[in-house]
């Protein structure tokens, strides 16, 4: 079965102004990737299959593809302030892994996550810190987790806000996270 999910908006809201990630204009061209983005297929997989479509004027990227992962990344010209800001998008997920519960490791799957990496410029003493928003099914509403990969990553539920499949809004405050996680203020410098 192909997992399918798409993403309409990414926005990031910073002391009062608003950042827009994922600019998809109905006047701009259908693109395979939106301005700013890279796909980078994960290492031993295919990347999904990534188009922006137009349904009724409304734009959105597609991705799908079974046994497949990337990442979809966009990365920030300069670091945001230790305040940080609240970071958004939209989504729905028509078909989600079977299976998929974030509990246990050999099930640990999603249809999307969305990674927020918390890297200090210049810095390299130890791998980055990293917070791992991941649509999740069986789980309890408000499961978290330190990733069994490693101390330095994360995971947190994403609950659909509306009936699947429908649209689903979510809206996270990366810094604030990381400050209750790690105990100190985010590193973005």
């Amino acid at each position: 079965m192909v997992q399918t999910f798409w993403l309409v908006v990414a926005a990031l809201q910073t002391q009062g102004a608003c950042m827009s990630l994922l600019r998809l204009d109905p006047g701009s061209p259908l693109t395979v990737l939106p301005t700013g983005w890279t796909v980078r297929a994960v290492r031993g997989q295919r990347a999904p299959d990534v188009a922006v479509n137009d349904s009724s004027g409304d734009r959105f990227v597609r991705f799908s593809g079974a046994g497949r992962a990337a990442w979809f990344v966009y990365e920030l010209e300069a670091p945001l302030a230790s305040a940080g800001g609240r970071l958004s998008w939209t989504w729905r997920v028509p078909v989600a892994p079977a299976g998929a519960d974030m509990r246990a490791n050999g099930t640990d799957d999603s249809a999307l996550r969305v990674f927020v990496v918390f890297a200090p410029a210049g810095r390299f003493e130890r791998p980055p810190r990293t917070l791992f928003y991941s649509v999740g099914q069986l789980e309890p509403l408000t499961f978290e987790r330190v990733s069994s990969a490693s101390k330095n990553l994360h995971v947190f539920r994403v609950a659909p806000t509306a009936a699947s499949p429908a649209w689903s809004e979510t809206s996270v405050d990366p810094s604030a996270d990381y400050a209750r996680i790690w105990g100190v203020a985010a590193e973005t410098s």
